[in-house]
C-alpha cells in the first residue's frame, strides 16, 4: 500500500499538469545510476592500482633473480680464477720469473671454460709478461692504469673489473677478473687475469623469462652498461650513470620505476636491484606498453563489463520511469510492469553479485606477492617473539619451518650442480670399506627397526671415493626410507658382472616400490613417484647418483613393482678407462 501511495504520488509529480517534470526523471535517473558508477569507479581504480603494483613487483622479483644469478656467475668465476692461481707449481713459476712456463699451465683454460675468452699474466706491478691466446702487442706493456690492476692491488685480493675495452686487437669490450698470485715468502709473485667477453655474460641471463621484449642486462660500478643484448662487445661501451635508475643502483638502492628511455626513446618499466658482494648491479628493462598490456587488458574488459551494467542501470531506470507514468493509466499495464520490473531487478542482481566475484577474484588472485617471508619471519621471532601466543608461535614456526625446506631444496640443487664441477680425484676403491661408512652414517636411521641385511662381497673398482660413498648413501638411504611402513624389512646388497669389464652393485629392498611406467623419470631432478606427505625427499638425490656414475663411465637404473619392492644398479668400470671428468 505505501508503494502504491508512493507510486501514485511520483507520478502525479512526474506528469502533473499532463506535463513531464524532467528534474524528477533526472533524479530518478540519478538515485539508480550513480551509485552503480560510484561502485564501478571505486572498483575500476583498485583494480588499475593492484595489477599495476602485481606487474612492478613481478618486475622488480625478476630484478632480484638476475642480480643472484648474476652474483651466483662472479663468484664462480672468481672462484675459477683463485683454484688457478693457488697451484702451487704456477706459483712456484711466477715465484722465479718463468712466465711462458707458468702460462703454459693455463693453456686449456680458453677451452675448458669457453666464457673465458682470454687468461694472461702480469708482474706485481702491472706488465703483462705472458698471455693465452698470444696476441700481438701486447707483452711488455704495463697495464696498471686499468682498474683491474687499481683493484687487485689494493688490498691484494681477487677482483671483477668494470667494462673496459681491451688493448689487443680486436678491441672487444671485457670485464676482467685479476687474481694476486703469492710466491714462497708469500710476497705478491704476480696478477693471473681472466678476460671475459660482455657478449658471454648475456649467457647468464638469457633462460630468465622477463616477457615480451623484455630484456635484462648488468651495470658495472661506474655505471657503465655490461652484457647487454643489444650492443656487440666489439661497440664503444655506453655510460648509463647519467639516467637516475642507475645513479640510485649505483648507491646501493633498488626498485621499479616507469621513466622514459633513452636509448627507445619511449616509457619503460625498469626495475633494478644491486649484486650482492660486487659493485655491479642487474637491470630489468620493457617497454610499459608491453609491461602493462595484461593488465590494460583486463581493464578494458572491466571497462566494456562496467559499461553494459552501466547501460543496464539507465534502461532500468527509464523502465521505472515509463512504469511509474503509465501506471495513472491503467491497472493492468501496471502490473506486467512490476513483474518486468522483477526479472530485471533479478538480472541486475545477477550481475551485480559477477561484478562482485569479478572484482573480489582480481583483487585477491592479482596483488602482488609477499616477498622477503623468511627475512621478515625471523625479524618477527627476534623482535616479538614473547608477545605471540601459542597459535601464533605455531603460525611463525609454519613459516619458517617452509622456508627453510626452501632453503633446504636450493642447497640440494646447488649441490647437484657442483657435484658436475667438482674434479673426481680416482683411486682404486674397495666397496666394502665404502659401504660400511655409509651404513655407519645411516645408522641413526635403523635405530629402533626390524631389518634383515644380506650383504655380499663388493667388488674394487676405479673411482673417487667420496662420490661413490655419495651413491651408496643415497641407494641406501632410500631403501630404508621407502621400507618402512614394512614391520620386517629386508635389504640386500650385492654384485654381479656385466659386459666390457664393468662391476655391477645393486641394493634390493622389499619396500613399496613404483610403476615401472615411470621409470624414466627416477633418476631425472626434482621428479618424484611419491607424494611429499608420504615420504621426505627433494627429488635430487638419484639425480645426483645419476651424474656421479656417468661421470665415472658407468650408467644407473631400477626395476620395480607397486608394493612389490624395488631394485637399484649401478655400474662402475673396473679399469681407468671408465674416466669422464
Amino acid at each position: 500500500m505505501r508503494f502504491k501511495r508512493f507510486s501514485d504520488r511520483l507520478g502525479e509529480l512526474l506528469s502533473k499538469d499532463r506535463k513531464t517534470h524532467w528534474l524528477v526523471v533526472v533524479a530518478i535517473f540519478l538515485t539508480i545510476v550513480f551509485p552503480v558508477v560510484l561502485v564501478a569507479a571505486f572498483s575500476y581504480v583498485k583494480t588499475y592500482r593492484d595489477l599495476t603494483d602485481f606487474t612492478l613487483s613481478r618486475r622488480q622479483a625478476i630484478a632480484y633473480l638476475a642480480a643472484a644469478t648474476i652474483r651466483g656467475n662472479l663468484d664462480r668465476l672468481t672462484d675459477i680464477g683463485v683454484s688457478l692461481a693457488t697451484r702451487v707449481h704456477f706459483r712456484e713459476l711466477l715465484s722465479q720469473g718463468r712466465w711462458q712456463e707458468a702460462a703454459e699451465i693455463l693453456r686449456s683454460v680458453p677451452r675448458d671454460f669457453p666464457f673465458i675468452d682470454r687468461v694472461f699474466i702480469t708482474d706485481a706491478l702491472g706488465t703483462l709478461t705472458a698471455d693465452v691466446p698470444e696476441l700481438p702487442g701486447v707483452r711488455g706493456k704495463n697495464f696498471a692504469y686499468r682498474d683491474w690492476y687499481q683493484g687487485v692491488s689494493r688490498r691484494w685480493e681477487p677482483y671483477v673489473s668494470e667494462i673496459y675495452q681491451r688493448a689487443a686487437e680486436p678491441r672487444l669490450n671485457v670485464v676482467a677478473v685479476a687474481v694476486p698470485v703469492e710466491g714462497k715468502d708469500k710476497k705478491i709473485a704476480g696478477v693471473m687475469v681472466l678476460q671475459v667477453r660482455t657478449d658471454s655474460l648475456l649467457e647468464w641471463t638469457k633462460y630468465i623469462d622477463v616477457g615480451p621484449l623484455g630484456i635484462i642486462f648488468a651495470v658495472d660500478g661506474k655505471g657503465k652498461i655490461v652484457g647487454h643484448p643489444e650492443f656487440e662487445a666489439s661497440l664503444q661501451t655506453v655510460d648509463y650513470s647519467r639516467v637516475p635508475a642507475v645513479q640510485r643502483l649505483l648507491r646501493g638502492e633498488k626498485g621499479v620505476e616507469v621513466l622514459f628511455s633513452p636509448l627507445e626513446k619511449e616509457k619503460s618499466v625498469v626495475a633494478y636491484e644491486p649484486v650482492p658482494g660486487y659493485a655491479w648491479g642487474a637491470v630489468v628493462h620493457q617497454p610499459a606498453a608491453t609491461a602493462f598490456a595484461s593488465r590494460n587488458s583486463s581493464l578494458n574488459r572491466l571497462m566494456v563489463a562496467y559499461v553494459l551494467i552501466g547501460l543496464f542501470s539507465c534502461s532500468l531506470a527509464h523502465l521505472i520511469v515509463r512504469f511509474i507514468a503509465a501506471r495513472r493509466k491503467a491497472e493492468e499495464d501496471i502490473r506486467k510492469l512490476i513483474e518486468d520490473l522483477k526479472q530485471r531487478s533479478g538480472e541486475l542482481e545477477e550481475a551485480n553479485k559477477e561484478l562482485q566475484a569479478f572484482s573480489y577474484s582480481v583483487s585477491h588472485d592479482l596483488r602482488a606477492p609477499v616477498r622477503h617471508m623468511h627475512g621478515y619471519a625471523e625479524l618477527l621471532k627476534e623482535t616479538a617473539l614473547s608477545s605471540l601466543n601459542e597459535k601464533g608461535r605455531h603460525y611463525l614456526d609454519t613459516i619458517l619451518d617452509s622456508a627453510k625446506e626452501m632453503t633446504n631444496l636450493i642447497d640440494e640443487l646447488l649441490a647437484f650442480s657442483r657435484m658436475g664441477q667438482a674434479e673426481i680425484k680416482k683411486s682404486r676403491v674397495v666397496l666394502d670399506q665404502i659401504l660400511q661408512k655409509a651404513m655407519k652414517n645411516l645408522s641413526a636411521d635403523m635405530d629402533g627397526r626390524k631389518i634383515i641385511w644380506k650383504i655380499d662381497s663388493l667388488p674394487e673398482v676405479y673411482g673417487d671415493p667420496f662420490m661413490l660413498r655419495l651413491v651408496l648413501l643415497n641407494y641406501l638411504s632410500n631403501a630404508l626410507k621407502f621400507t618402512r611402513t614394512r614391520s620386517e624389512a629386508r635389504i640386500e646388497i650385492g654384485a654381479m658382472n656385466g659386459e666390457k669389464h664393468e662391476a655391477i652393485v645393486f641394493v634390493r629392498d622389499n619396500g613399496v616400490g613404483f610403476d615401472m611406467r615411470y621409470v624414466d623419470k627416477l633418476f631425472g631432478i626434482f621428479q618424484r613417484l611419491h607424494r611429499a606427505g608420504e615420504f621426505e625427499g627433494t627429488g635430487i638425490g638419484l639425480a645426483n647418483v645419476r651424474r656421479i656414475i656417468a661421470r665415472h663411465g658407468g650408467r644407473t637404473w631400477a626395476e620395480g613393482s607397486l608394493d612389490g619392492g624395488a631394485t637399484f644398479y649401478f655400474s662402475l668400470p673396473q679399469s681407468q678407462k671408465g674416466d669422464q671428468s
